[in-house]
């Protein structure tokens, strides 16, 4: 199959022919930066961008860069459907006694499972940009970066994906940051003098660019009005910081969350996560988001 090349009209790169190793193979890299700019044409907003923004202030912003839409769909979509399966053998057991308890053994260790997920599966740090030093903190594997916004070295790229029978490919779009030796900060040494961290895949190529039009415009303006909006749904304390005052709706979301989306409690209060060293947080305090 003939590789076609990406849409935005940034130059070719050949950064990932520098890397020692590849877990995988992408094609039409792209070079967005340094310096950093927009892909012309494509929105800036930071709306529906919740899913892909751990925190953000004046002064920086995480964004998080695995499980974006899965860890948020999964549970929501698995707690309906319990909620509808249960509700129907409830009124079938008014017929048939054990009706409701076959449901329960047939569906409840799937119900299991995505809670077990969301509990003990490790919750990654996220790519932290500081707007006012003008860096950006990147941990990878134990290795911790500290990288000048204006070296910031980030890619668009795509591969093939076999999506299933009649042999049906799907281009991915992968945003990645490449990290050199230089630019180590602290924790373990680089095993490597380059290496790279995804930031956004997906299968639609325009919410790739979003999603740097929105950094990149973050950076340069921080938060604007619309921002506070779009993003009060991005962590367990913006959520009822938006709320505070509005006792019914701050339980009647946190009701939701319980039963749809319980990542979102449970990354503020699990003691199963990652957080930032110490040479870090004397910068930002404990500030640990995912």
């Amino acid at each position: 199959m003939k590789d076609s090349p990406m849409k935005c009209d940034f130059p070719e790169t050949g950064l990932e022919q520098q890397l020692e190793k590849k877990l995988y193979r992408t094609h039409g890299a792209r070079l967005a930066s340094p310096p950093a700019r927009k892909v012309s044409g494509v929105s800036d907003s930071s709306e529906d961008m919740d899913q892909g923004v751990a925190y953000i202030s004046e002064r920086f912003i995480d964004i998080r860069t695995a499980f974006l839409s899965l860890r948020r769909a999964m549970p929501v979509i698995v707690s309906m459907f319990m909620i509808i399966v249960l509700a129907l053998g409830w009124v079938v057991s008014l017929f048939y006694s054990k009706a409701l308890l076959g449901v329960l053994i047939a569906f409840g260790p799937v119900w299991v499972a995505v809670y077990m997920f969301e509990i003990f599966f490790p919750y990654t740090l996220p790519v932290r940009i500081d707007r006012k030093e003008g860096v950006v903190y990147i941990g990878h594997r134990g290795t911790f970066y500290r990288i000048p916004w204006d070296e910031l070295e980030v890619t668009f790229s795509y591969n093939w994906q076999y999506l299933g029978s009649g042999v049906v490919w799907e281009r991915q779009y992968y945003a990645h940051m490449f990290m050199r030796e230089k630019h180590y900060f602290c924790g373990k040494p680089p095993k490597m003098p380059l290496q790279r961290k995804k930031i956004y895949s997906g299968f639609k190529e325009e919410n790739m660019y979003r999603k740097w039009n929105f950094i990149v415009r973050y950076y340069n303006e921080g938060v604007i009005e619309e921002d506070k909006e779009n993003l009060y749904g991005a962590n367990y304390d913006s959520y009822n910081q938006h709320v505070a005052g509005q006792m019914g709706r701050r339980i009647f979301g946190n009701v939701l969350f319980f039963f749809f989306m319980p990542t979102i409690i449970w990354s503020k209060y699990t003691p199963l996560k990652y957080k930032w060293p110490k040479e870090i947080e004397a910068i930002f305090g404990k500030a640990n988001y995912y």
